[in-house]
């Protein structure tokens, strides 16, 4: 009974023009809320964008890395002037390595040799009463004995005496010159007198008004005038010729002087090169010196008198200036085109679980141009140094290593969409 009165109710006439004929204002607003909501999606296909990202293994460093201290020799450590963890500056003493000579010594003779000029004609005061120099004694012994010589030409000044002495005699022969061109002159004049008076006794004579012996004894007189012109000019010669060999001998002294010194130089000179290089090598072979300003760390528990061999990585000394920290990314040739500068990345730290610490961002610095082994590699740097997202400090004392990802571009969702239906019409509309 109640079944039929549904059914009849169902087959109303009333509910049959509402089931054929929905209200038009019904419609209406459904489609108006259905095409609005399609609009909005449509919309937010174009505004709405998230990353497009290329994951890649990162080494994460300083652009001043920790350097490590090698020892070049095998022996034991003779001393240790630098505990672990102390502040070096570059180039200080962190151990040294057992060998025949006295550290001291030998770093007392470099200050010396680094410290004294001998090149401005002054005594060399560079002198190792009981030194032990080890391997660096032979060269030293050179040295010294070049020194010696050197001093001594200094000291004892020999060339300058005996040129004084040149000089002391040629003053007196100067006199000498002037007074003997002035006799010169004084019998050139007489001489020319004495002609003179020949020709006017010769006149007389020829005249018949003189006798023969009064020419005769005219003529003597003029001989004897010209006698002792030449004899002046003789020893005019003479004076010269012994103030020429005075200057001569000071030149020749002076030449000699300049070569020896030039000998005693150039013998100086090797000596002590030779000397600062046999310093150089032992300081190589038995120093273990820091190579930059930082931190030193043992890279074992050193001590005095403990066996080192040649290779091993006795220290290691980590800079403590403030420098960028940079890191290197290698990207698969899959998507490595769309890398480039500018670009964010982000880092997982293998030793730092992101969960926990967070992550490290920085920027794409550089894109190698060319792959390695079909590997891009790419700089980057890291904008928050060793702090992570989380605001956590990374300690760090050497590379860290991670994994990164590289945002490369936010697409939106219909660039999304629309990239492969572009794609398939390219491929398959115009390339009919």
């Amino acid at each position: 009974m109640a079944k039929s009165k549904k059914e009849s109710v169902i087959r109303s006439e009333e509910v049959q023009d509402i089931l054929s004929a929905p209200p038009h204002k019904l419609l209406s607003i459904g489609s108006s809320v259905i095409g609005g909501i399609l609009l909005v999606l449509f919309i937010a296909c174009f505004i709405f964008k998230y990353p497009d990202t290329i994951s890649c293994a990162v080494t994460i460093t300083k652009t001043e890395p920790p350097v490590w201290v090698v020892a070049k020799m095998s022996g034991r450590l003779q001393e240790l002037y630098a505990k672990d963890g102390q502040h070096v500056k570059a180039d200080d003493i962190i151990a040294v390595i057992e060998n025949p000579a006295n550290t001291q010594d030998v770093l007392t003779l470099d200050s010396l040799l680094s410290s004294t000029s001998w090149e401005n004609e002054d005594c060399i005061g560079i002198c190792l009463d009981n030194a032990h120099l080890g391997s660096i004694q032979s060269v030293y012994t050179t040295l010294a004995k070049a020194i010696t010589d050197y001093n001594n030409f200094v000291n004892n000044n020999l060339y300058d005496q005996r040129i004084a002495a040149e000089e002391a005699q040629l003053r007196p022969y100067s006199d000498y010159l002037t007074s003997v061109s002035k006799q010169v002159d004084y019998s050139q004049r007489i001489n020319t007198l004495s002609k003179g008076n020949y020709q006017r006794e010769k006149i007389l004579h020829d005249k018949g008004l003189t006798s023969v012996s009064d020419l005769e004894s005219t003529e003597q007189g003029l001989l004897n005038s010209s006698m002792s012109t030449e004899q002046m000019r003789s020893s005019l010669a003479n004076a010269k010729i012994q103030v020429a060999q005075i200057r001569n001998t000071i030149s020749e002294l002076k030449m000699q002087k300049e070569q020896e010194k030039r000998q005693l130089e150039t013998a100086l000179q090797s000596a002590w090169e030779s000397t600062r290089t046999a310093i150089q090598e032992w300081k190589q072979a038995y120093l273990l010196q820091s190579p930059i300003t930082g931190v030193v760390s043992y890279n074992n528990l050193w001590k005095t008198n403990q066996n080192i061999t040649a290779g091993d990585k006795a220290f290691s000394v980590v800079s403590t200036h403030e420098k960028t920290t940079i890191g290197k990314a290698k990207i698969p040739v899959a998507g490595s085109g769309k890398v480039k500068p500018g670009q964010r990345i982000n880092i997982q730290l293998d030793g730092y679980p992101y969960l926990e610490y967070g992550f490290l961002t920085g920027k794409v610095v550089s894109v190698a141009s060319m792959p390695d082994e079909d590997i891009y590699t790419a700089t980057f740097e890291v904008k928050s140094g060793e702090v992570t997202s989380y605001g956590k400090h990374i300690r760090k004392s050497g590379d860290l290593t991670g994994t990164g990802e590289i945002i490369t571009e936010d697409l939106s969702v219909a660039v999304r969409l629309i990239g492969p239906l572009r794609y398939l019409f390219y491929r398959n509309v115009l390339d009919d």
